[in-house]
Parts: structure tokens; sequence; C-alpha cells
């Protein structure tokens, strides 16, 4: 969780590495031989990139299309890129997440994640929302367990068409996006009949249970402030895929016993909780360093309305919590 937050204290003209994740918790590698950095979300390792396979786990290769009209009438697992253009995301059929290779009984069956993770499930993407929303990331700093204001937290930096209506969507003010990392692009979709659409738009990805025969997506569009839930319609789509595994690693910090700040909102001071004094150092959400201080009393009365990350070093025994505060 600390590398997680620290994201959001890093200026933002620094050039990031892969994705707009700075500090991953890790790096795992598929079975073709990709990369992928992954960050701890409680219970669960979260990919925080789109698969990039084009093989199943045992090295069959997964068919690819760039037909339309052989895309839409495919019968078993299939990908593509976005367009046909290889800078851009890879899409994949409900076949292929289901491991129908081909119509040869002895090949079917496949898996797509790599060995130690899974498509993510249902029940995987609700207990991301609810351990995110839970620690306050809501555009508007709000942890009570509402699921419809988690969007621009999960969203990319970049990429996404403008939309000025819904401040809590990732068209929204995009420089403000990806507080948790997570870091969902609007890589769009391919229709059933094989036309490429939504780029800038939307993410869609799979949400796979096959032990109860649960078939659903998740869906990220640049307009909406929740992670919008829904069925999958015709195998034939085009959609995403995250991996995801029970936890390997601990989060670096347990947040769940950290120290309450109070009121919050606030008008203008806040207090954290108990006798402990601290070096505090408080952020606007861009990564710039505002004020420092030392003590548990936190006067925030020169700031202008806003949200605020508050940095909050313990000087006993040198732990951190990271806190957000709206200041109106």
């Amino acid at each position: 969780m600390k590398k997680l937050l620290n994201l959001l204290l890093i200026i933002p003209v620094l050039v990031y590495g892969q994705g707009e994740q700075l500090y991953p918790d890790g790096t795992a590698t598929d079975q073709d031989g990709n990369t992928f950095e992954w960050i701890n979300y409680g219970d669960l390792d979260w990919a925080i990139e789109d698969s990039k396979v084009e093989t199943y786990r045992d090295g069959t290769d997964i068919h690819f299309v760039t037909e339309n009209d052989e895309w839409s009438n495919m019968t078993f697992g299939a990908w593509c890129y976005f367009d046909n253009d290889p800078n851009k995301a890879r899409l994949y059929n409900m076949y292929s997440v289901l491991g129908m290779n081909d119509n040869d009984p002895n090949t079917e069956n496949k898996t797509l994640a790599p060995e130690g993770w899974r498509i993510a499930t249902p029940e995987d993407w609700d207990n991301l929302v609810y351990y995110l929303v839970s620690r306050g990331y809501s555009y508007n700093g709000s942890s009570s367990l509402n699921p419809n204001n988690i969007a621009k937290s999960v969203a990319a930096r970049t990429g996404w068409d403008d939309e000025l209506v819904n401040t809590g969507s990732p068209g929204y003010n995009e420089s403000s996006n990806n507080s948790s990392g997570l870091n969902i692009k609007p890589s769009g979709v391919r229709g059933y009949s094989g036309y490429f659409i939504q780029q800038g738009e939307m993410n869609k990805y799979y949400a796979l249970d096959t032990n109860n025969n649960n078939f659903r997506t998740r869906t990220l569009s640049v307009d909406y402030s929740s992670l919008l839930s829904g069925a999958v319609s015709n195998y034939n789509w085009g959609y995403s895929v995250r991996f995801v595994r029970d936890a390997q690693t601990a989060s670096t910090n347990d947040y769940s016993k950290s120290a309450a700040i109070y009121p919050n909102p606030t008008s203008s001071i806040v207090f954290i909780e108990g006798g402990a004094v601290y070096n505090i150092e408080v952020y606007s959400l861009q990564g710039r360093k505002l004020m420092t201080q030392k003590g548990n009393r936190i006067d925030l009365s020169a700031l202008s309305n806003a949200m605020y990350l508050i940095k909050a070093t313990n000087t006993a025994n040198k732990q951190q919590q990271i806190y957000k505060v709206i200041k109106e």
C-alpha cells in the first residue's frame, strides 16, 4: 500500500516506466516471456497491465485474427490488436478466455492466464472495488462503501476523451486519475461483427468465474464515475483481460490499523488520534509539497478548499501513514 500511495507524491513531470505506476510491488512473467507489473491490494495481487499473451499456458497458439468476417464467425479462441495495430492493446474473444482453442476435443479447455494467476472473477473485481473505496480512493475522498465513486482512481492518466460534466469520471481532469495505480487505459473493444470501436472512451474486461458459469464484464467508461457491471452478450466481442492471484506478499503497511484523522472534511484543523508526535507533510493531489508541520494537529486554514494528501511520519517508530483530507 505504501508504494501504491507514493505514486501520488511523485512530481508529474517525471518520466514513468512501464505503465504509469512507478512503484509496483513486483513483476511477473507470462508464458510468452512478457514481464508485467503488479500491486498488492489486500488479499489479492493484481496485474496493473492488460494481458499480452498470444499463447495458452501450455504453449498452444491462440488464433490471431484480423479480418472482420473471420472474427465474427469464430467459434474458438482468438485474439487481435485494436485496429490491427501492434502498438495498441490486445483484445480477446470469449472463447479464448474459456480456453476453446479449436474444434479438436483433444485441445479444448486451455488456460489463458500464466502459472499462478487467473482471469479476474466477478468476486475479484468486487473485492478490489470495496477494498479501494473503503480506504478513501473515491474521487471525492469518501470512504463509505459506495462503488459509484471509484472510476478516477483506477483509470490511467492519459488517453481518455475529454468529459467535462461528471467530475468523478476518468475523462474529467484525467491528470488526477490513477491514485490506486491500477492504470486502466481506454483501449476500446472489438464488436462481434469485427469492427473496432470506443478507443479513448472505455475499456471492458471479462469477469469470469467458470466454476459458477458466471460470465460477466466490468467496464470503465469515460463519462461514468463507477466501474460498470454487465453480462457477456456475445462470445465474439473482443475485450481486455486482467490477471489476478491470491496475495503472495503482504502490503507494506497495515492501513487497517492506522490512526484516524478527524474531522474529515474540515474547514481548517485536523487531528491524528492518539498521543504520538508526527512529522507532517501536506501535498496537493498533483504531488506538490505545500507545507510541513510537527505534532498531531494540522492547520490547513491557509490552503484553498480542495482535497489534500497528508503524509504523517511517527517520530518515535518512523512508521508512515498517508491520509486524504478534504478542506471545505
